[in-house]
């Protein structure tokens, strides 16, 4: 017969061993990029991290991302993908914070590669 302590050692080793990652392609596995749209996906994104300065009021750079056309616009320039990978050509965005998490960014990348389409 195990001890209290045993099982729950046991149960412990079980729970924490089965959420390990063992590399980088399982990190992202979670990471949804095979049916990306604009509504779900991106526009959430540009609301939480672009509008702020890239509107139809204040056009930080003559960006405004309050429509689907000038998103398009900048995706279609290159300077959308760009600006969030922190690629040397283009103005780093957002700026002043840390670089986009890698999921969101592949998410926008296969989003673009599919046409960038408005759903």
């Amino acid at each position: 017969m195990l001890s209290k302590n045993e099982v729950l050692l046991f149960m412990g080793i079980v729970f924490f061993s089965s959420c390990v990652k063992n590399n980088e392609e399982e990190l992202y596995s979670d990471c949804e990029t095979g049916n990306v749209t604009y509504s779900v996906h991106i526009k959430p994104y540009i609301n939480n991290s672009c509008l702020s300065c890239h509107n139809s009021i204040i056009q930080s750079g003559n960006i405004d991302y309050s429509s689907f056309e000038g998103v398009k616009k900048s995706v279609q320039e290159g300077s959308f993908l760009g600006s969030i990978q922190h690629s040397k050509s283009f103005s780093a965005m957002p700026p002043s914070v840390s670089k986009t998490d890698d999921c969101k960014m592949n998410q926008i990348q296969a989003w673009i590669n599919k046409g960038a389409k408005q759903n």
